[in-house]
């Protein structure tokens, strides 16, 4: 039997795994007082869900209808101000930040549920502004079953005078911080399926020469049938191959390949406080933390955070679920300095709460940071833990995984292809899944300063881009819809040769 078919069949042989539990209309996290008695273990969970492998039927089942939703009063007053025009019927809201807000709402065209995000006063900031017009050009070409869908961008009235924006997603449940953050616990099945799921997502991503650089548990959104999306490419950077083409290096995605911190020339202490808009601070790779150049390791580095707290939600693992705790809980990111006094150490600073885990580096792996290496041997020397201590209830496989992704040298973490073939995840595999872009992402606006001006005509074309491919998708749709009609209308004869041969001479 050929290894891809095995893989298929493994794929198909998966058993049915329990579904996440559901809260009122969606999967959410009640406030710590409404949390009622930590379940007995995995099985008081809900019943199974159909298994790995039947995603198309829980896809159509999630696209039904809904039924129509009346507001009341309250709610209507929460929407006061949103212009989502008579497509969309709001229904609640999910939540809110200084972006904005992101509400649930109902599409009347295509009968089924959608989340909109109102990102207010777009253009106050230049920072802001490029980050959203980099989110929609990503996931404009971004199209694969773990990442999430946008599927429209709402044309504004006016060009001229906009300043707010609605971004129309696909619904999805939750977001994985909210699942961790509830009583409910995790099967090994379960922390396979989430951890497929998530690299193959992160391999297609990455194949688009696109580095997320903000992977953590809530830009990782679930469904009840535990299928995921990653989200939020606000962050994201888009990796220019042609430039390793004149290097004589590989322009596929290689972890070798760096680009420079966005933080460049700017001075240390300015560098430093720069660096915590790249990723959250916990699930942040060393490299970054340090000020390197980086290159797409550093979110295989944050799904290893997140997986280490996938694992954390095994009720072998962490028995009363508020326990559960990230991996690298550091409360700071002190600025770096390589005539820093060697008596000092800060246990909750993020650089020594990581090598209170994985160990402090070894000299082959600090030899190419330049003066960083000088403060990184004046550190006091720790042995890693052992990760079975931390995880007692993971099977040894998925530590050895977890070791892989927590490397502290990038070239020498693991990447997503050898991730995805480590034995922990052989029985949830689907070779299908893994697809990767055939045409690469090129932003060539990274490195070209643009003003307010040009970047809202920039995302002016992108809501036209937006508006000529749901044109399109609508009217093969609508042609679909008439050939279906016709024939049902006009059936074919069962049997053709019933209904005569014509001879000519």
């Amino acid at each position: 039997m050929s290894k891809q078919r095995s893989m298929k069949r493994a794929a198909q042989d998966v058993p049915a795994h329990p579904m996440l539990k559901k809260r009122k209309a969606g999967l959410e996290t009640p406030p710590l007082h409404e949390i009622p008695p930590t379940p007995q273990g995995p099985a008081a969970m809900m019943p199974p869900t159909p298994a790995y492998g039947q995603a198309e039927a829980a896809e159509t089942s999630r696209a039904a209808p809904a039924p129509p939703v009346d507001m009341n009063p309250v709610t209507q007053r929460n929407f006061r101000g949103w212009q989502v025009g008579s497509r969309y019927r709001l229904v609640r809201l999910l939540g809110k930040g200084s972006y904005g807000q992101v509400a649930e709402a109902y599409d009347e065209l295509k009968n089924k549920r959608v989340a909109i995000k109102k990102i207010i006063n777009v253009f106050d900031q230049e920072v802001d502004c490029k980050r959203l017009y980099r989110e929609i050009y990503i996931l404009r070409h971004l199209r694969h079953s773990e990442v999430i869908t946008l599927l429209d961008v709402l044309e504004p009235p006016n060009l001229e005078t906009f300043k707010d924006l609605y971004l129309v997603f696909e619904f999805v449940d939750t977001d994985l911080h909210k699942l961790i953050m509830s009583p409910q616990y995790l099967t090994t099945r379960h922390i396979q399926l989430f951890l497929y799921q998530l690299l193959c997502g992160l391999k297609y991503v990455h194949s688009a020469n696109v580095i997320h650089r903000d992977m953590k548990p809530a830009n990782i959104l679930l469904n009840e049938d535990c299928t995921l999306k990653i989200c939020d490419f606000g962050l994201a950077r888009v990796v220019d191959a042609a430039i390793y083409k004149d290097q004589g290096e590989p322009v596929s995605p290689q972890y070798h390949q760096r680009v420079r911190s966005p933080t460049d020339g700017a001075t240390p202490k300015f560098q430093r406080q720069l660096t915590k808009h790249v990723v959250t601070r916990w699930y942040r790779a060393p490299e970054l933390i340090l000020l390197q150049d980086y290159g797409y390791a550093v979110d295989l580095w944050s799904v290893g955070c997140i997986f280490a707290e996938l694992l954390s939600m095994q009720a072998e693992s962490y028995p009363q679920y508020q326990s559960r705790t990230p991996i690298f809980p550091g409360r700071s990111c002190f600025p770096l300095s390589a005539d820093r006094p060697t008596t000092y150490s800060d246990k909750l600073d993020q650089l020594n709460v990581i090598f209170g885990v994985i160990g402090t580096p070894k000299e082959e792996d600090i030899g190419n940071l330049g003066e960083v290496k000088q403060y990184l041997r004046k550190l006091n020397k720790k042995e890693p833990r052992d990760l079975k201590e931390l995880y007692p209830g993971a099977p040894p496989e998925a530590l050895d995984l977890l070791k892989q992704f927590l490397t502290f040298n990038p070239d020498t973490r693991i990447s997503v292809e050898a991730a995805l073939q480590h034995p922990f995840l052989n029985e949830v595999r689907s070779l299908r899944k893994e697809a990767v872009e055939l045409q690469p992402l090129d932003m060539g606006f990274e490195n070209v300063p643009l003003d307010r001006a040009q970047l809202k005509a920039r995302i002016y074309e992108e809501i036209q881009c937006f508006k000529a491919l749901n044109a399109e998708a609508d009217a093969q749709a609508e042609r679909a819809a008439e050939s279906s009609v016709m024939n049902k209308v006009v059936p074919m004869p069962q049997d053709l040769s019933a209904a005569g041969t014509t001879t000519t001479t």
